[in-house]
């Protein structure tokens, strides 16, 4: 059964109370009206029901009956059933309809997101308090964890455990680790230390964040950067791979200046699917993409598209390095060999501090994105950030960035923070929820019934499915096997925000159309750098 995604959303510019209580009533009445038409299905059934067994009950007296004459007439004179079982099936689809309708009504104008929103913190807060207290509830939950991975790892199952046990406790995942982060930090055995590490880290610098997380994360890259330079070095080797000059706009599939294009282009890059192979590749390095737009106008605008840790042993966007990215001292952070490695890439390609910038990420990608938004704000005009799977609510992204997030609710990572992202106007998350479906087997009995050749002809037209049908079941995610995958990669993310796309809710329109007009002009280059670190 192929895999579908549902997004809500959380953040954005507010619809007026007005607005908001006009669609909160159309739904309800939608609502109302699906009552209605389920009780009159029940009606019908009910009817077909008594018609059915009251011609049960005179064939079984016709058979008894000395008067055939008289009997035969009065069994003809019944109602058909089956007509009352196909108007309670077509008030019921009705119904189903009218449901889903205002369902998709509160949906796509987020008519309680703000409700939802503080629900789920107060049940992260719950959570957190819980295991701050009592850490030892704690301990099935990464135990358990470590099972799962060390079950996939004797089976070579391909993470299949992991992603069932992260589907099974997303809803207290992210107030696990806010919990867990909090004890240890106050703990004098553990936070003591923590503390220590962390401030030597921060030393002479401004410290954005006091989140928990955060500061264990500085502590810890005070031993991680250490013991990874020497391992594969902290010299940071940037490239610029030299492309044919006829191949320089079209090394990327798409053009990149709408957001699902975008995320698609950076699917591609990490999975080396690019339109033109350029010679000398090094498989070891870290490579992302930068892409020149000329305005009519006359300005340039920017699009840089990061992809997340490949694991690779030389690669500046390693394992390591996601603790020093998500760090709380900024000096830590900015000295990141991704972060390093995306800020050299960008001075060397010519972006001038006034030049508008674009920056997508994945995973560490994004986590590198919101920190050069956060901490080189005033040597770059980083108009609109996008990050997919990517902790970055400890990250002080200044207001005059836009923010587009996007997040599965079963994904572990972006829970890593501890915190949920900041609820603006200009910043807006995506929570999408990947399910099971078995739509396309239906569609496919339901295109044998049709293929008759009696319907056929007559059903041409109405079977030709537009472009533009909206798929009320969610979108699709294109290339994942049936059984499903970490819901960390990306194709789930580029489904997730299809699906928010095709809500067309304001929030989201508002963030593609400013996507949009930041990037807008002619394409004139598209170049890719390559990183990799050497002793």
């Amino acid at each position: 059964m192929p895999w579908r995604v549902k997004s809500t959303i959380t953040g954005g510019e507010p619809l007026s109370v007005a607005d908001s209580n006009s669609y909160k009533a159309k739904a309800a009445r939608l609502s109302e009206l699906s009552n209605d038409f389920h009780s009159l299905s029940a009606c019908w059934m009910q009817t077909a029901l008594q018609i059915e067994s009251q011609k049960a009950a005179l064939v079984q007296s016709q058979n008894n009956c000395f008067n055939k004459d008289f009997c035969q007439p009065a069994l003809q004179n019944l109602p058909d059933s089956s007509e009352c079982r196909i108007k309670s099936s077509q008030c019921e689809s009705m119904s189903n309809n009218l449901s889903e309708l205002s369902t998709l009504i509160i949906r796509a104008n987020n008519l309680y997101s703000a409700t939802e929103y503080k629900n789920r913190e107060a049940f992260d807060n719950l959570v957190a308090i819980g295991t701050t207290i009592f850490p030892i509830t704690a301990v099935p939950f990464f135990a358990s964890a470590g099972f799962s991975a060390i079950l996939d790892m004797t089976q070579k199952s391909g993470m299949k455990n992991f992603s069932k046990w992260s589907h099974a406790t997303a809803p207290i995942q992210q107030g696990f680790i806010r919990g867990f982060s909090k004890h240890f930090l106050i703990n004098p055995v553990t936070g003591i230390p923590i503390r220590l590490f962390s401030s030597i880290q921060e030393r002479n610098d401004v410290k954005h964040s006091k989140a928990p997380v955060a500061t264990f994360a500085s502590a810890l890259s005070l031993f991680s950067a250490k013991i990874n330079d020497a391992k594969q070095g902290n010299n940071l080797k940037v490239t610029k791979l030299v492309l044919p000059k006829n191949a320089q706009s079209k090394i990327l599939q798409y053009r990149g200046n709408n957001i699902g294009q975008a995320l698609a282009n950076l699917n591609n890059l990490a999975n080396g699917n690019l339109s033109v192979h350029p010679p000398k590749t090094n498989p070891d390095a870290a490579t992302i993409a930068i892409q020149r737009f000329k305005q009519k106008n006359g300005r340039t605008s920017w699009l840089v598209t990061i992809p997340g840790t490949d694991g690779k042993p030389k690669s500046p966007f390693g394992w390591p390095q996601n603790a020093e990215v998500m760090s709380s001292s900024k000096s830590v952070r900015m000295n990141a060999d991704s972060t390093r490695m995306v800020v050299e890439a960008m001075k060397r390609s010519g972006i001038k501090p006034n030049d508008n910038v674009v920056l997508v990420g994945h995973s560490q990608g994004g986590i590198v994105a919101a920190e050069i938004a956060s901490d080189y704000s005033k040597q770059y005009n980083i108009k609109h950030v996008v990050t997919a799977g990517s902790p970055i609510a400890n990250h002080a992204i200044p207001e005059k960035t836009w923010v587009t997030s996007i997040e599965m609710e079963d994904e572990l990572v972006p829970t890593l923070d501890g915190a949920s992202n900041p609820s603006r106007n200009n910043w807006v998350t995506i929570h999408a929820v990947a399910s099971k479906s078995d739509n396309r087997s239906n569609r496919k009995e339901d295109n044998k019934q049709n293929d008759s050749k009696q319907n056929r002809k007559s059903n041409r037209k109405e079977n030709r499915r537009p472009k533009n049908l909206f798929e009320k079941d969610g979108i699709l995610v294109k290339n994942v096997p049936e059984e499903g995958t970490l819901t960390h990669d990306l194709n789930y993310h580029q489904a997730a925000y299809q699906d928010a796309s095709q809500l067309s809710s304001k929030q989201i329109r508002s963030q593609e159309s400013h996507f949009s007009n930041v990037l807008k002009g002619t394409l004139e280059e598209t170049t890719l750098w390559q990183g990799v670190m050497q002793h």
